[in-house]
């Protein structure tokens, strides 16, 4: 056993026990806020079971994958932001209206 599988499958264990809990919040979260962040720690989690599989599987061409996985993350998650700043506006909008 080598260096690289001690490291790897504990490493393993925890994206899998990650990505469970981070589903579990995208699920249940309270708001909509809690959604959006777990749904941006997905995307994280995704670009770091491409790097790790790119690891294990010496095919460098995954580390384009996880880069435009990150990139794509990125991006959502600016549009969310967005998204959630003109809900909470248009509450408050309300709120004073009505």
């Amino acid at each position: 056993m080598s260096l690289l599988d001690i490291v790897l499958i504990p490493s393993g264990l925890m994206l899998v026990a990650a990505v469970a809990l981070t589903g579990w919040r995208m699920l249940r979260g309270p708001g909509l806020a809690d959604r959006a962040v777990a749904l941006d720690l997905l995307g994280l989690l995704a670009v770091a079971a491409t790097g790790m599989i790119a690891l294990v599987t010496g095919h460098l061409a995954l580390l384009d994958v996880a880069l435009g996985l990150g990139l794509v993350g990125f991006v959502s998650a600016i549009g969310l932001a967005g998204f959630i700043e003109r809900a909470g506006a248009r509450a408050a909008k309300g709120a004073r209206d009505g």
